[in-house]
């Protein structure tokens, strides 16, 4: 990792967004190379566990779990199903952590391609995305395997209320609310669900190695 910020390995140790994260001192925006490697082969889970382990060890991270039962966007299937196509993509097992250069899609000419994504690191990307607003995205399509799709909406940094079914599509395109249902056949419903959060209790610059 180079030149990444500690809030930044947080989020990928712990497997969660920035909504899920709180306790933050300023430290987490400081930026960190850090480098190190296995003594053999590790699945995504053991090398998420390792981060952590790293996080305790040089910066004595100390946090706490809970889980709220709080307002989210379920990412479902929409009535006439979905309008994906499974990824022709190697599938690599999932041994990389989930991050943005993995999961979060690659942007170019206003739209977001995403290549072998599971819905689960789909519902991860839309947590990220404007005009989502401060709610976390689950997945619920009860999908499996990885696809291969494109989605096109305009950056609208505000949220539609929940009681607007039908949001006005602009020049720029949809939003991505209708985004989401037109174009995959998945839809977004407010809902309430139990949602993990990491609070950070005590954490500290490391010492030069």
């Amino acid at each position: 990792m180079t030149n990444m910020p500690l809030g930044a390995l947080l989020l990928v140790a712990y497997d969660i967004t920035v909504r899920q994260l709180s306790g933050a001192p300023d430290a987490i925006s400081e930026k960190y190379d850090i480098a190190a490697k296995a003594e053999h082969s590790v699945s995504r889970d053991e090398m998420l566990r390792m981060i952590q382990a790293l996080l305790a060890d040089r910066f004595k991270l100390v946090l706490r779990r809970e889980t709220k039962d709080v307002p989210v966007y379920a990412l479902t299937v929409a009535p006439g199903g979905p309008k994906l196509r499974h990824s022709t993509s190697a599938d690599d097992e999932r041994t990389t952590p989930r991050i943005p250069a993995r999961a979060g899609g690659a942007e170019s000419n206003g739209s977001v391609f995403f290549t072998n994504e599971s819905m689960a690191d789909f519902a991860w990307a839309l947590t990220r995305m404007a005009g989502i607003g401060d709610r976390v995205v689950v997945d619920n399509t009860g999908l499996v395997g990885n696809y291969d799709f494109t989605l096109t909406f305009v950056r609208d940094t505000t949220p539609p209320a929940v009681e607007v079914k039908e949001p006005a599509v602009t020049p720029d395109g949809p939003p991505i609310f209708l985004a989401v249902r037109e174009q995959l056949g998945l839809k977004l419903e407010a809902k309430r669900a139990p949602v993990e959060f990491v609070v950070i209790e005590h954490i500290e610059r490391p010492s030069e190695n």
